[in-house]
C-alpha cells in the first residue's frame, strides 16, 4: 500500500520539476546556448571554407543610428560597398556605409510594411512587403531619393494572408539564381523563388515557389524564429538570424549546421544583449553586419591573421 501511495507523489513532483525546468529553459533561452556550445565546441566542422563564427569579435557594438526608426532587413551592395535597410513604418530605404554613417534616404511610394531587402545586381533590388505577402523587384539608381513601386513587378506568395508572422527576410542566391525567403514562425521555414527576378513579361511566366525541405529538421528545434537570412556566394552557405534565440547559425547547402554566433551579453565581446536583431548581411571579407530594430548597428569581424 505504501508503494501505491508514494508513486503518485513521486510522479507529481517529477512533473512539477520538469515543468519548472522547461519554463526556466524557455525564459532564459538556454536551449540556444546549448546549440551554440554544441556547434562551436563539440561538433566537428570539417569545412575549412566556412565562417567559424566562434572566433568572431564585435567591432561596432550597438551603434545608434539616430535618424532611423523601425529599421528592418539588411543587404550588402558589392557595387557601392555600402549597406541598405528598410524602414517599415516610414516606408523608406536607407543607405549607409560600413561604419554606420547614413548616406541617403529614399522615400518609397506604394509600400505597406517593408520587412526585408536584398541587392541582386546593377541597380536591381528585391524588397519584401510582409503585410501584403509580396516580393517587389525594384530599380534604384545611385542618386535616387524617391521611388514609386506601385507598378513594379510583384509576386504574392500567398502565405498566412491574415497574419503578421509571414516572411521576414529575403536574400538573393546568385549561385542558383533564386530568391531565398524566410518565414518567421508558426511555422518557420525557408522558401526558394525562381523565375521571378528579371522575368521576360512577353513570355509565359515560369515562377516556382517551394519550401526547401533540407532545412526543416535543422531549424525546427535549433531556432525559435527566423528574422533574416543572407546567402554567401563564395562558400554557398546560408547565415540564418533568430531574434528570439539571439543566435546566428551558419548552414551549408544541405542544411547542415556548421557554426554559430551568440548575440548575448558577454559573448564575442558584446557589452549587452542584441535586443531585436532584424537584419543580417555579409561583406566581402566575411564581416557580419546586424541591424537591430529600431536603430542599433553591429559589426562582427574575424580576428586579424
Amino acid at each position: 500500500m505504501k508503494i501505491i501511495f508514494k508513486l503518485p507523489k513521486i510522479l507529481s513532483w517529477t512533473i512539477i520539476l520538469l515543468s519548472v525546468l522547461a519554463a526556466l529553459i524557455y525564459y532564459f533561452r538556454l536551449e540556444a546556448l546549448g546549440w551554440y556550445a554544441w556547434h562551436n565546441y563539440y561538433h566537428t566542422n570539417t569545412d575549412d571554407n566556412g565562417f567559424h563564427m566562434r572566433h568572431y569579435q564585435v567591432a561596432i557594438d550597438g551603434l545608434p543610428l539616430e535618424a532611423l526608426e523601425n529599421a528592418s532587413g539588411l543587404t550588402f551592395n558589392d557595387k557601392r560597398n555600402t549597406l541598405f535597410t528598410v524602414l517599415n513604418k516610414e516606408s523608406k530605404i536607407i543607405e549607409f556605409d560600413l561604419q554606420g554613417n547614413i548616406i541617403r534616404e529614399v522615400a518609397v511610394v506604394g509600400a505597406e510594411d517593408m520587412e526585408g531587402i536584398t541587392y541582386v545586381e546593377g541597380y536591381r533590388y528585391v524588397i519584401a512587403d510582409e503585410r501584403d505577402n509580396r516580393l517587389v523587384e525594384i530599380e534604384l539608381e545611385d542618386d535616387a531619393t524617391v521611388i514609386d513601386i506601385t507598378n513594379a513587378p510583384k509576386i504574392n506568395l500567398g502565405i498566412n494572408a491574415a497574419g503578421n508572422k509571414n516572411f521576414e527576410g529575403v536574400s538573393w542566391d546568385d549561385v542558383n539564381n533564386r530568391l531565398l525567403v524566410v518565414k518567421e514562425r508558426d511555422p518557420k521555414y525557408i522558401m526558394s523563388v525562381t523565375g521571378f527576378f528579371n522575368a521576360d513579361l512577353s513570355k509565359p511566366l515560369n515562377i516556382q515557389i517551394k519550401k526547401i525541405e533540407a532545412f526543416d529538421k535543422a531549424i525546427k528545434w535549433a531556432m525559435r524564429d527566423l528574422s533574416s537570412v543572407t546567402f554567401h556566394s563564395e562558400t554557398g552557405h546560408l547565415l540564418l538570424l533568430s531574434d528570439e534565440s539571439r543566435l546566428i547559425k551558419e548552414y551549408d547547402e544541405d542544411g547542415k549546421a556548421l557554426s554559430a554566433l551568440a548575440l548575448w551579453k558577454g559573448f564575442h565581446g558584446l557589452k549587452a544583449h542584441v535586443p531585436q536583431a532584424e537584419g543580417i548581411a555579409v561583406g566581402p571579407d566575411k564581416s557580419i553586419y546586424i541591424m537591430s530594430e529600431p536603430n542599433l548597428f553591429y559589426v562582427f569581424k574575424q580576428p586579424k591573421q
